[in-house]
């Protein structure tokens, strides 16, 4: 019998209903689809309604892992969400999702990673998973980033979007095993974030008049950042495996933009049609992104029993992850 380590039993995913075109976008801001299409990718993109908060999205992305795993909410051991648009503060989000599904007194926890949030969340519940701490760990990548989206930067708010997926982590036999993973950051706090609403600049008139309560993002460093990242993660990645990038059959990148995914798959060596875009549809939902793509990928059969897939990220941090994971 083979030896048993953590996988993925099962992934979910949800997106809202309301679509927003960026001939949408145009209307408040000075751009075009041409405009952002060349630059991102991006047709179209969903926003969650006024009253959908981002634990309601993991919430209904858990319901579709657990039900594909065949398992209850009480069979969790712990919960670990990873967002950068949380419903409060504190209590975390994770709380809101337990407290929803009448989860049971489990460790709910929440990593404020940005776009990276899923992968690191990902390599943590493996831990737990194989030193038999817990049994069964859900991850959560969850967003409302438009409640977080300056909308009179047209450099940035044609971007970000709204969305959940989620996966159940277990021990597994040969099957969504996660092969090996890393994450890393370095201090480049400017590149990307959100720089006020903390006790390092609490919110006032003042930040919310400045927009300081929405993500900056440097576009040229952030892109020069996460095309160098990607390339070096997945020769990383081959190399910790033993493989070739010939044997990925799958990468399933953060859906940051387009350009730079291409880039970096050119400089790695991987060809596109190796590559789950889905950017396009569904805009950059941050740490979400990964698990609703894993999602689709699944759904479109693009995905077989014994298949390498190698999910990697950036984030704020700047920082970065990669899960290799044999299907």
């Amino acid at each position: 019998m083979s030896e048993q380590r953590a996988g993925i039993l099962s992934i979910g995913a949800y997106v809202p209903e309301r679509v927003v075109t960026n001939d949408d976008m145009s209307k408040f801001v000075d751009t075009s689809d041409e405009w952002i299409f060349q630059r991102t990718g991006i047709h179209e993109r969903r926003f969650a309604r006024d009253d959908e908060y981002t634990s309601d999205m993991g919430i209904e992305a858990t319901k579709q892992a657990l039900k594909r795993a065949e398992l209850e909410p009480t069979d969790i051991d712990y919960i670990i969400v990873a967002t950068a648009s949380p419903d409060n503060t504190f209590p975390n989000t994770a709380c809101w999702v337990q407290q929803g599904l009448g989860m049971g007194d489990i460790p709910a926890l929440d990593i404020s990673t940005a776009c990276a949030g899923f992968v690191y969340a990902l390599e943590l519940a493996g831990a737990l998973v194989n030193t038999d701490a817990y049994k069964n760990v859900l991850v959560i990548g969850a967003e409302k980033l438009s409640s977080i989206t300056n909308f009179t930067d047209r450099s940035s708010c044609i971007l970000f979007a709204d969305g959940a997926g989620a996966a159940v982590i277990t021990k597994t036999e040969n099957r969504g095993t996660v092969i090996c993973s890393r994450n890393g950051a370095r201090y480049d706090y400017d590149a990307l974030n959100v720089a006020a609403g903390g006790c390092r600049r609490p919110a006032s008139n003042e930040t919310v008049e400045k927009n300081e309560h929405t993500i900056a993002l440097k576009g040229r460093t952030v892109y020069k950042f996460a095309v160098q990242k990607f390339y070096e993660m997945a020769d990383e990645a081959c190399k910790r495996a033993g493989i070739s990038s010939d044997d990925v059959a799958l990468v399933i990148p953060h859906q940051a933009n387009v350009n730079i995914i291409e880039s970096a798959m050119k400089r790695a060596g991987i060809g596109m049609d190796r590559v789950l875009i889905n950017i396009d549809r569904y805009g950059n939902t941050s740490s979400a992104s990964i698990p609703i793509a894993f999602d689709e990928a699944l759904a479109a059969g693009r995905i077989k029993r014994g298949d390498y897939v190698l999910l990697e990220a950036f984030g704020g941090g700047l920082s970065w992850g990669y899960n290799l994971v044999k299907w």
